[in-house]
């Protein structure tokens, strides 16, 4: 365990370093059996400290810390880990590109096969519904079978992951493929992304090989 929030304390600290949070906002959390590690509710990234995530339950969302509470966002992490067994993280952040592009109704485009080999060949994106809510738990739940990464329009970002480093790795591309597009955008011109096609054929080429 004292591995585990070893590294929960480290994304999250790189995380905030890389601005993709501000203050107390996002969390973070990571399977454990039953149980998920999440950051505790009111806590900044930046700060952060062992004693600053908290166990939960993963079906009744039960805990035992009388001190702090977990995220608001407990449901949104849980969920998540039902629909997708396989998982063991999830970081949700707020970055400024990925949630200005979504935001202006601009759809994600898949630009570079390094994108898709991290992210496979689905993206989706939600509309808005108030933070903490089981509206927006069940509708970043149903977008979360059949994608790793989740843009929360008006919100955020989620992504999933096997491990930290690669849901890590996830939010730090999606926010780059943003950041790729607004500059398109600004030079008056629209960025064309991979098809759905074209991704699914590297992937699958690559899984040849």
């Amino acid at each position: 365990m004292k591995d585990a929030i070893n590294q929960l304390i480290q994304y999250s600290h790189s995380i905030a370093a890389r601005d993709l949070v501000l203050g107390s906002s996002g969390n973070i959390s990571l399977k454990s059996g039953t149980d998920m590690l999440i950051k505790a509710s009111g806590v900044c990234m930046s700060e952060s400290q062992s004693s600053d995530f908290i166990r939960v339950d993963l079906k009744n969302l039960s805990y035992k810390n009388k001190k702090l509470k977990p995220s608001c966002e407990s449901k949104m992490h849980a969920i998540c880990y039902a629909m997708r067994p396989e998982i063991n993280c999830v970081i949700h952040t707020h970055p400024l590109y990925a949630t200005t592009l979504v935001s202006c109704s601009i759809n994600p485009r898949l630009i570079s096969p390094e994108f898709i080999l991290s992210i496979g060949s689905e993206m989706k994106v939600v509309e808005y519904a108030c933070p903490g809510t089981e509206e927006l738990a069940e509708r970043v739940g149903q977008a979360v079978k059949s994608s790793n990464i989740v843009y929360l329009k008006n919100h955020g970002l989620l992504v999933v992951g096997k491990t930290l480093q690669q849901a890590y790795t996830r939010t730090l591309l999606a926010e780059q493929m943003a950041k790729m597009q607004i500059i398109g955008q600004l030079l008056g011109k629209k960025l064309k992304g991979l098809s759905s096609a074209q991704a699914k054929k590297l992937l699958a080429h690559l899984q040849v090989k």
